[in-house]
C-alpha cells in the first residue's frame, strides 16, 4: 500500500482515510505490528525495487525518498519485526554497501561459523565505490541503529565496516564507523558482562589483520587499503586498553605484532602506546576522580526558589552525599598512605611487562634499524624504536649486545637528540649487562662529552648519564685485581682503569661551570655511596669514610649475595634480648624493694617455673605474643637459668650482653638470622621494627659519629633506648608524581641550570601557590600584632616612634658616610701634596 489512501486492518474492520507519512506508518507498526504488516510488505517491496535500480546504475541520482526510507525500514524491522525480516532487511543494506545485487555478502556471511574469525576483504565493486556519500551514510546509521537494538550481530557488522574503513575515502564516514565499533564493544563489556569468547573472536580477527598488513607491507613503501585497517584495528585496541576494557594479553599480543610491522604507520602507533600508555591512563584516572570530588561538592541550596519538602529532601540528600563522598576520600587517602604492600605496588602497572617474547620482538626491531637506511625510516620513528628497545631491555633485563655498539654511533656531540640518546643509553642498562659492553659507552660519553673542548651543558650532561648508567650497572666500577695470577699480566693490562676514571671526573667539583661543578658533586656523592675506596681521602667526606672502613664496595659482575634468612632478624634478636634483660632487671629491683617494704595487706603468691618465663613486656611485644600467651624466647642464651632465687641481681645485664652481635662473626650472625627466621612468624609490627633496625645499622655505618653514639650507649645498656615501640614505618609513600618502572626521562640527565628554569606559566603557578601558603591562616584565632603592623597604612605610621627611629638611624649613617668620605679626600688631597 502507497503511504496515501484508505488503510484497513487484517482482521476486516474498516476506519478512515489518513494521509500516511513514513514517520506515521512507523507509529502505528509500533502499536499493532500484526494490523500493519500490509503496509510494511509494500514498503520493504519498494525498497527492493529502489535498491535495484540504483544498483543498475549507481551513478545516477538517488530517489529523494531513499533515505527516508531506508531508515524507516531499519527503524520497523528491528524493533516490530525482529527475526527474519530484520535480517533480511540488513542483508539487503549490505549489499548495497558493498555493490552486490545477488545477496552474496548476506551469503558468504551466513556460511561462516558463529564462532569463527571473519575475514577482511580490502577490495570492493566499481559500483560500491560510486555509491552516492548519502546513501551509503544513510545506510550505516540504519545498520548502526539495528545493531544498537540487537537486531544484528556484531560480527556481521564488525567485517563490513572495517571494509568499508579500508576502501572508502570518506573521512566522516571512517570517523563514524570506527567509533560506532569501539562504543560497541565497550558495551558488551559494560557493567562487569563481558562475552569472553565475543572479544577473544574480535581480538582474533584484529590481530589478523595486523599480521596480514605486516605480511604484505614493505619499508618506506606507500600506504595499502590492508595497512589503513590495520592502523584502526591498532588504534582500537589502544583506546580499549586505556578505556580498561581490553587489558589482558591478547590485546598487548595485537600491538606487539604491530610494533614489529614493516610499516612505519602502524609501528609508531603501537610504540607510542608501549612508551606513553601508563601516563595516559594515569591522567584520565586523575581527572575523573577530580571530575566526581567536584561534582559532589557542588550543592543546590535554592537560596533564590521557593522552598517545598521536595527541594529540602533533595538538598539534604545531596549534603549526605559530599559528606559520604568527603569520608571515602579521606579514607582512600588514609589507606594509600599507610599501604605498603600489594595495593601500593599494583600502581601503573606497565603494558610492557605482559609482553610475550620480549627478546625476539627487540631482535626484530633492532635488525630493522640496523638494516634500514637512512630515508626508510624518519629519524622520529628510529629514535621510537630505540626508546621502545632500551626500555624492553631494562624491563625485562634482557641481554642484546648489538644494542650497545649501535647506541654509541648515536652518541657524538653535534648529533640531533644527543640527549634523549644518552637516556635511552640509560634505560638499556641493568644489573646483568657485561661491564665489557658498558665500558664502550662509557669511554665514548667521555671523549664526546667530557672534554674541556665541550659547553658546560655537554659536560654537565655526559657526568650526568656516566653516573646514571654506573648507579644501573655498579659492577662497572669493582676491581677484578684479585682475581689476577701473578704471572697472568694478559688480562690485567687491557683492563680498563676505573679508579683513574673515578678520580678524573671528580676532579670536575671545582670546575668554573656551575652546572659542571653540580654534576660533578652528584659524581662524587654517588661514588661515595657505592665504593669509596676510589677517591682520594680529601674527596670521600664523612659518609665515605664511614663506608671505607666498612669496606662498602659493590658486587662484582655475576656475583649474589645470598639471604640467609629475612633481613634484620639478627637485629630483632639482640633487641628483643636487650628489652628482656632490661625488665628483668626492673622486676629484680621492684622484688627487692618489696622485700624491705614488708608486707603491708600484700598476699605473697608463690611462682613457679611457668611463672617465672612470663615477662611485661610493651604493646607491640604484647600484640605480638597475644595469641601465645608468653613472648617468644627463640634465642638460647648460655649460661642463662629461669631460677630467680639463684639469679644475682645483675644477671640481666649479662644475659643481654651475650648477644652482642659485634662479637659474632659474619657466619655466625647469619646462623643467627637463619635460625630466626626458620623458626617463627614474624608479624606486621616485628617487619616494621626489622626494617628499623636496619636501617639504623645502615646509617650508622654511614654516619662515624652515630656509630660512636650507639657504641657509647651500648657500654652503657642503653643501646635499643631511642628506639620506639610503635609499629609505623617512617617511610613516605604518599607521592603524587607518576613513575613508570624502568622509563628514565632526558631531563634527568640534563644539566643542573638548564634544568631550574621553568615556564612563565610554572613560575606563575608557583607565585599563587607561595601567596596561598602565606595568605591562608596556619594557626586558630585572629591575626597577629606582626601581621596587624605589616598590613597597617603607611600614612598611619610614617610618624611612629619606630619610624622615627628608622630615619634617625639612616640619617646618622648617611652622615657618617660623608664625614668619612672628608676624610678620605683631606688623606687624598695631602698624598698629593707630599707626592708634588
Amino acid at each position: 500500500m502507497s503511504t496515501k489512501g484508505e488503510t484497513t486492518t487484517g482482521v476486516g474492520s474498516s476506519r478512515s482515510a489518513l494521509p500516511l507519512k513514513l514517520s506515521q506508518l512507523q507509529n502505528f507498526c509500533k502499536r499493532d505490528p500484526a494490523g500493519y504488516k500490509e503496509d510494511y510488505d509494500a514498503q520493504s517491496r519498494r525498497l527492493v525495487s529502489l535498491v535495484g535500480i540504483l544498483l543498475l546504475s549507481p551513478n545516477a541520482d538517488p530517489s529523494p525518498s531513499l533515505v527516508e526510507l531506508i531508515q524507516f525500514m531499519a527503524a520497523v524491522s528491528s524493533s516490530s519485526y525482529k527475526g527474519e525480516e530484520s535480517d533480511r532487511v540488513a542483508a539487503l543494506l549490505m549489499d548495497l554497501l558493498v555493490g552486490s545485487s545477488s545477496n552474496s555478502a548476506s551469503n558468504n556471511l551466513k556460511q561462516q561459523p558463529s564462532g569463527s574469525v571473519p575475514l577482511l576483504q580490502t577490495t570492493l565493486p566499481l559500483a560500491a565505490l560510486q555509491l552516492h556519500r548519502d546513501i551509503r551514510k544513510a545506510c550505516v546509521s540504519a545498520l548502526i541503529l539495528m545493531r544498537n537494538k540487537g537486531a544484528v550481530p556484531p560480527l556481521r557488522l564488525l567485517q563490513l565496516f572495517f571494509q568499508l574503513m579500508a576502501v572508502v575515502p570518506d573521512k566522516n564516514l571512517r570517523e563514524s564507523l570506527y567509533h560506532h565499533i569501539v562504543n560497541d564493544i565497550r558495551n558488551i563489556n559494560k557493567n562487569g558482562k563481558r562475552d569472553e569468547k565475543l572479544n577473544r573472536t574480535i581480538q582474533s580477527f584484529f590481530h589478523r589483520i595486523v599480521v596480514a598488513s605486516a605480511n604484505e607491507a614493505s619499508p618506506g613503501g606507500e600506504d595499502s587499503p590492508a595497512d589503513y585497517a590495520a592502523k584502526r584495528a591498532v588504534q582500537m585496541t589502544c583506546d580499549l586498553y586505556r578505556r580498561n576494557v581490553w587489558i589482558d594479553e591478547r590485546s598487548v599480543h595485537i600491538l606487539a605484532s604491530a610494533a614489529a610491522s614493516p610499516n612505519s604507520s602502524v609501528t609508531s602507533r603501537a610504540l607510542r602506546f608501549f612508551l606513553n600508555i601508563e601516563e595516559a591512563m594515569a591522567l584520565d584516572q586523575k581527572s575523573s576522580e577530580e571530575k566526581t570530588w567536584a561534582d559532589s561538592q557542588t550543592v543546590d541550596l535554592h537560596l533564590h526558589s521557593k522552598k517545598t519538602k521536595a527541594r529540602q529532601r533533595q538538598v539534604a540528600k545531596q549534603v549526605k552525599n559530599r559528606m559520604k563522598k568527603q569520608h571515602e576520600r579521606e579514607g582512600l587517602l588514609e589507606a594509600q598512605r599507610e599501604d605498603k604492600g600489594v595495593e601500593a605496588s599494583k600502581k601503573l602497572f606497565p603494558a610492557i611487562e605482559l609482553l610475550h617474547d620480549p627478546q625476539g620482538l627487540c631482535e626484530t626491531i633492532l635488525k630493522r634499524i640496523k638494516s634500514s637506511g637512512s630515508n626508510t625510516y624518519k629519524f622520529e620513528v628510529k629514535m621510537l624504536m630505540l626508546n621502545f628497545v632500551t626500555r624492553v631491555v631494562g624491563n625485562h633485563e634482557l641481554t642484546l649486545l648489538p644494542l650497545y655498539t649501535l647506541l654509541q654511533r648515536y652518541m657524538g656531540g653535534h648529533q640531533r637528540d644527543v640527549t634523549a640518546i644518552l637516556a635511552y643509553a640509560v634505560q638499556s642498562c641493568h644489573e646483568y649487562v657485561p661491564p665489557e659492553e658498558v665500558y664502550g659507552i662509557l669511554k665514548t660519553i667521555a671523549h664526546n662529552f667530557i672534554t674541556e673542548r665541550c659547553s658546560g651543558e655537554q659536560m654537565a650532561v655526559g657526568i650526568n648519564a656516566v653516573r646514571a648508567i654506573c648507579a644501573r650497572v655498579p659492577s662497572v666500577l669493582s676491581q677484578d685485581d684479585d682475581d689476577y695470577e701473578e704471572g697472568d699480566t694478559r688480562e690485567k693490562s687491557t683492563a680498563w682503569d676505573v679508579e683513574a676514571f673515578v678520580r678524573d671526573l671528580a676532579g670536575y667539583t671545582k670546575h668554573r661551570d656551575r652546572s659542571v661543578s653540580i654534576a660533578g658533586r652528584g659524581w662524587v656523592n654517588f661514588i661515595r655511596e657505592v665504593y669509596p675506596s676510589l677517591l682520594q681521602g680529601k674527596d670521600r667526606g664523612l659518609v665515605g669514610a664511614g663506608l671505607h672502613r666498612a669496606g662498602e664496595k659493590p658486587l662484582r659482575y655475576g656475583e649474589v649475595r645470598a639471604a640467609s634468612g629475612v633481613e634484620g632478624a639478627d637485629l630483632l634478636a639482640a633487641y628483643e634480648a636487650s628489652k628482656k634483660a632490661a625488665k628483668e632487671g626492673d622486676m629484680g629491683s621492684g622484688s627487692d624493694d618489696e622485700e624491705g617494704n614488708g608486707d603491708d595487706g600484700w598476699v605473697d603468691v608463690d611462682s613457679g617455673d611457668e611463672e617465672n618465663e612470663i615477662a611485661i613486656d610493651d604493646d607491640d611485644d604484647n600484640e605480638a605474643s597475644e595469641s601465645d600467651g608468653e613472648a617468644p624466647d627463640l634465642v638460647l642464651l648460655e649460661g642463662g637459668t629461669n631460677d630467680e632465687d639463684t639469679k644475682p641481681k645483675g644477671d640481666a645485664e649479662a644475659s643481654a650482653k651475650d648477644l652482642d652481635l659485634s662479637k659474632f662473626s659474619t657466619n655466625d650472625r647469619a646462623k643467627l638470622q637463619q635460625q630466626m627466621s626458620s623458626t617463627r612468624i614474624f608479624t606486621t609490627a616485628e617487619f616494621a621494627k626489622m626494617q628499623k633496625l636496619v636501617e639504623r645499622q645502615k646509617q650508622a655505618r654511614r654516619d662515624p659519629r652515630l656509630a660512636a653514639r650507639l657504641k657509647r650507649a651500648k657500654a652503657k645498656g642503653e643501646e635499643f633506648a631511642d628506639m620506639s615501640d610503635s609499629d609505623g614505618s617512617d617511610i613516605d609513600g604518599d607521592d603524587e608524581d607518576i613513575h613508570i618502572k624502568g622509563a628514565v626521562n632526558a631531563t634527568d640527565i640534563m644539566a643542573e641550570a638548564k634544568r631550574k628554569r621553568m615556564s612563565k606559566a610554572e613560575k606563575l603557578e608557583k607565585i599563587i601557590e607561595g601567596r596561598e601558603k602565606w595568605e591562608s591562616k596556619q594557626r586558630a584565632g585572629g591575626s597577629t600584632n606582626t601581621e596587624k603592623k605589616r598590613k597597617k597604612n603607611f600614612a598611619m605610621s610614617k610618624f611612629s616612634f619606630s619610624t622615627r627611629m628608622k630615619l634617625g638611624e639612616k640619617n646618622t649613617a648617611k652622615q657618617g658616610r660623608k664625614q668619612k668620605n672628608r676624610l678620605n679626600d683631606g688623606r687624598a688631597a695631602k698624598k698629593r701634596r707630599r707626592k708634588f
